[in-house]
């Protein structure tokens, strides 16, 4: 990815656009939601941004094994669009829903007018800290941003015997967990709950088993990349028959 700083934005393609990064330790997948507690100035300035825009912000992941930009994280160069719902004041901190939307691939980074700093319990204003740089770079944000492109939907249509399959496995596993957790499993009808909470084999419902399934950062960096819904399912399988293989190994150490 391009280091860009906002003295040096270019024109962009037909199918590029700039959107706030917010960079984090956990990704969204599309159609996943969390709640989110902003405090920091850089990140209310984004919030006010997308806000007053009506625009969508970018959840990526931040790369450990990539150098910092002026201060920031790298984010991997993947993410996910995200939708600001119910947003409301709490004291200084700003609450809301965070709702994943379509998955973008960043094609440049364009880096923050300023470093982050760490105020422990006493944060500025934004108004303040814009003011240390608006004159030197009118264009500026105190968050990064990136130039990104929007990746296509996924291609295909999910065979509905790998889709029951992968809801008999996702079954299996719960009945496992609730055995070790010594839950009866005739108290409640997992096989009705699951086809309830996943009533057709569409995307949607496959980036949401997606959501339930994916834990691990390489799954889930190569689910955000994947271009056909057999990628996702081959993805998905996989990692429930990991941790059906990680209960069997436990069992077999405890007896």
């Amino acid at each position: 990815m391009e280091i860009l700083n906002a003295h040096e934005i270019p024109k962009l393609e037909e199918n590029q656009i700039i959107i706030p990064l917010f960079t984090l330790d956990s990704l969204l997948l599309p159609g996943d939601e969390m709640m989110m507690r902003v405090f920091e100035p850089r990140y209310k300035q984004m919030l006010d941004d997308v806000t007053l825009s009506d625009l969508p912000y970018g959840h990526v992941m931040s790369n450990p094994s990539m150098p910092d930009i002026n201060g920031c994280s790298t984010p991997y160069d993947v993410g996910t669009l995200v939708n600001v719902e119910d947003l409301q004041e709490q004291g200084t901190n700003l609450l809301y829903d965070a709702k994943g939307g379509r998955r973008f691939r960043i094609i440049a980074l364009i880096e923050s007018s300023l470093e982050p700093e760490y105020f422990n319990n006493i944060f500025p204003t934004v108004d303040e800290l814009i003011e240390q740089y608006i004159d030197q770079v009118p264009a500026g944000k105190l968050y990064v941003r990136g130039i990104v492109e929007i990746i296509p939907e996924l291609e295909g249509t999910i065979i509905q015997d790998k889709w029951n399959n992968l809801l008999s496995l996702w079954m299996t596993y719960i009945e496992n967990i609730a055995e070790i957790n010594e839950m009866d499993v005739n108290d409640f009808d997992i096989q009705s709950e699951v086809k309830n909470m996943f009533p057709n084999s569409d995307s949607e419902n496959l980036w949401i088993l997606a959501s339930l399934v994916l834990d691990s950062l390489d799954s889930q960096i190569l689910a955000l990349k994947a271009t056909h819904v057999e990628e996702i399912c081959s993805i998905i399988e996989s990692n429930i028959q990991a941790k059906l293989n990680t209960i069997r190994v436990f069992r077999q150490s405890n007896e």
